[in-house]
This record gives structure tokens, sequence and C-alpha cells, in this order.
């Protein structure tokens, strides 16, 4: 007999809430780490100010176009930002 891996169960509205939430604390750990604040990121990245905090409180979910904008300002891959919101993120892990 083989061990089996059991994969919690998630529903598809819980799934989206963990990667938003996941995804603005990424954000946030990538701001914090180049010491920008939440205005200079906006800037960088074409965005609003007040979206930009909404983001990394998870109280919106980003479109596509919006975390490639946000990746760009980053300077990282946006595979990689979308990759941290599934892994440990940036500052949990010494991979960049």
């Amino acid at each position: 007999m083989t061990a089996r891996t059991l994969v919690p169960v998630v529903s598809p509205r819980e799934g989206a809430a963990r990667i938003g939430e996941q995804f603005g604390k990424v954000v946030r750990d990538l701001r914090d780490k180049r010491g920008w604040s939440q205005e200079q990121l906006a800037a960088r990245a074409e965005l609003n100010r007040s979206y930009m905090g909404e983001i990394e409180r998870a109280c919106v979910m980003p479109s596509l176009a919006t975390a490639a904008k946000l990746a760009l300002a980053l300077e990282v891959p946006l595979s990689r930002l979308i990759h941290w919101c599934e892994e440990p993120g940036p500052r949990q892990k010494n991979s960049q």
C-alpha cells in the first residue's frame, strides 16, 4: 500500500481570498524591502495610492494587467510575483 497525501479541500472563493491576501502581503514585503511608500509604488506602477492600499489589504483582487504593472514597478518577473503567492514570499525565502 502506498501512502496518499491528503490535500485540504478549499472552495474557489476561499482559495481566491487566500491568494488575494498572499498577493497583498508579497507586494507589501517587496515594497518595504525597497524602502518605498505606498505612494511611491503606486506612482511607479501608475496606480492610485488608495487602490495600492486596497491591494495590500486584500480588499480588492487586482487584474492580471495590474499585477503586471506592479511586477514591472517592483522589477520582478510577473511569474515570480504570482509564484510567491503560492509559496513563501521574498522575506520568507532567500531566493530571488
